[in-house]
């Protein structure tokens, strides 16, 4: 009898707990699809909410999950995607595949412990966990924290302590970020290694073995007001700055000709700027309302030279990203754990004269988001991911961009952070 699209969903949720070991073979806790959904975009690239997968491991669905989804769920089982996966498995219909109880060689149960992830201390499940492909063998507790050597500031150096006696595997590193490229390696034996970071922001730092994540870490790096950097690619080990560089003139945030040139940027090059500020908002993402205007400078001879804005929370990001009329294929937004790209998707209404001065605002109530642009509704979302507070603002352009104002409100409309740049 053939298997159905329920069936095969089901098959392939066992196979991650039983590759991932979610509760010792005693179910799944929410700790366990917190890491799957880091997982899963660090190798794929797709995002999965934390309350889309509740619902699944739930059965809490009466639709089929949408095909990137079940693509990703593949991928992290090393299948090319969902129809490789159903065709590896149509054989198999079948078997009934147990949650498993891992066992140590000596025979011993290794009992089910969850370390409550806090703003200093990451941990795993101490299950054993194996991944034949990657050798990666993990019998027990797995110790994670870090602090800061200065509270505000850049650069700031991160001191990470960790216990990985109890990891076995090829490669045992942390990365910084979001960014592959940010990663240091570690000494298995060691218990303490120090990491630079040049950037503020609201980083999730990844204790990292082969190519999964055992644990994740917050780091809060306030910064001291603005703070402008320049990139030629997100791989940049370090970027330029512009520190104690006059960058606020004639009312408003503008890395000008002159400054890049004294930073020796090459203009011959492709490159962006980003410009950050980083610190304690207390306003929850629930409801916020961020208002600003800003535009591309002239530098920039690209094609379709963009701008983005994001807005980064204590769970992962809001952004609206918009670009040159007749570039909107490259558009997109994020607005709680809904993503949505102008390759896919009609987001004209984010083309725009990015040249040109541009008020670009996020309204959220209730978890309910609208996109305005000059005034004018362009998109809206409901929600239903909780994403925390808001930790940092970031502005992010091709080539460099200006800055007129900026405004934040809580969900009662109060004014909890404003810069008019002395205009």
């Amino acid at each position: 009898m053939a298997r159905t699209e329920r069936a095969y969903i089901d098959l392939c949720k066992k196979q991650i707990e039983e590759k991932f070991s979610f509760g010792n073979g005693q179910g799944y806790t929410q700790r366990d699809l917190e890491v799957l959904s880091a997982t899963i975009e660090e190798k794929t690239g797709i995002t999965i909410s934390l309350s889309t997968l509740k619902r699944l491991w739930k059965n809490n669905y009466k639709q089929s999950p949408q095909l990137a989804s079940l693509n990703a769920l593949a991928g992290i089982l090393d299948y090319k995607d969902w129809h490789a996966f159903k065709q590896a498995n149509q054989k198999k219909s079948n078997i009934f595949i147990p949650h498993l109880k891992w066992v140590a060689p000596a025979g011993l149960l290794f009992m089910a412990l969850i370390w409550v992830l806090t703003t200093s201390v990451g941990s795993i499940n101490p299950s054993e966990k194996k991944d034949a492909d990657k050798s990666l063998i993990i019998t027990g507790p797995v110790h994670f924290e870090a602090s800061k050597t200065v509270t505000s500031g850049i650069p700031n150096t991160v001191i990470f302590k960790y216990d990985v006696s109890n990891v076995i595997a090829d490669t045992i590193y942390i990365q910084q970020s979001w960014n592959k490229h940010k990663r240091l390696g570690i000494d298995p034996e060691g218990s303490a290694v120090a990491s630079i970071y040049y950037e503020s922001g609201f980083h999730r730092a990844r204790l990292m073995a082969n190519d999964s994540i055992i644990a994740m870490l917050p780091i809060h790096i306030l910064s001291n007001g603005w703070e402008p950097h320049v990139y030629y690619s997100s791989a940049d080990p370090r970027p330029i700055d512009f520190k104690n560089e006059k960058f606020v003139t004639n009312g408003r945030l503008h890395l000008d000709s002159a400054m890049l040139s004294k930073r020796y940027v090459d203009f011959s090059k492709d490159f962006f700027s980003r410009i950050s500020n980083s610190r304690i908002f207390d306003v929850h993402s629930d409801n916020f309302s961020f208002l600003t205007r800003m535009k591309v400078d002239s530098l920039s001879d690209s094609l379709c030279p963009w701008m983005n804005i994001v807005l980064v929370t204590e769970v992962h990001i809001f952004s609206v990203s918009l670009n040159k009329n007749g570039c909107e294929k490259y558009v997109s937004y994020k607005l709680g754990e809904i993503r949505k790209s102008g390759s896919n998707n009609d987001l004209s209404a984010l083309g725009c004269q990015v040249y040109d001065w541009q008020e670009l605002e996020v309204r959220v109530k209730d978890k309910h988001a609208a996109i305005y642009l000059n005034g004018a509704l362009t998109y809206e979302e409901q929600f239903k991911e909780d994403l925390g507070k808001i930790k940092a603002l970031i502005y992010i352009f091709d080539g460099t961009g200006s800055i007129d104002y900026t405004r934040l409100s809580d969900g009662n409309g109060k004014m909890v952070f404003e810069d008019h740049f002395g205009g």
